[in-house]
């Protein structure tokens, strides 16, 4: 039982490990901005598409969805949700009220702030790449 838990766990914090290894990618002379750009793309579509969160989808009384979903984008197991969701992220004032659920779970914290990382470090790795 106790190794499920850890897994669990270890599972759950791999966006933390993403957003470490894209900072610490930069340090490392050696590797070239392609590299960098190419784990950065990933480390940002697995916060968005697959990283452990909470839903967020409003409900019908106006509460958010405490469902289990996958990614930042996505939705839960409930076909509408996903929808709502993925509206969320393009109406006026909904995409503050979801990014202020999200990052109440240190799930949610862990997928934005390496979603956010590997894009900026996606960026200039790529900027990097086009002026050399």
């Amino acid at each position: 039982m106790a190794g499920r838990k850890r897994k669990k766990k270890f599972g759950s914090l791999w966006s933390f490990l993403a957003f470490i290894a894209v900072i610490a990618l930069w340090a490392i002379p050696a590797i070239g901005p392609g590299v960098i750009a190419a784990l950065s793309a990933f480390a940002v579509l697995y916060g968005l598409f697959q990283a452990p969160t909470w839903c967020c989808a409003p409900t019908r009384k106006n509460e958010f969805c405490r469902n289990n979903a996958s990614g930042i984008l996505l939705g839960c197991h409930l076909r509408q949700h996903k929808w709502q969701k993925l509206k969320m992220a393009f109406k006026e004032q909904a995409p503050a009220k979801a990014l202020r659920r999200m990052l109440g779970n240190m799930n949610g914290v862990a997928a934005s702030l390496s979603a956010v990382a590997g894009t900026v470090s996606a960026s200039a790795a790529t900027v990097t790449l086009l002026v050399k």
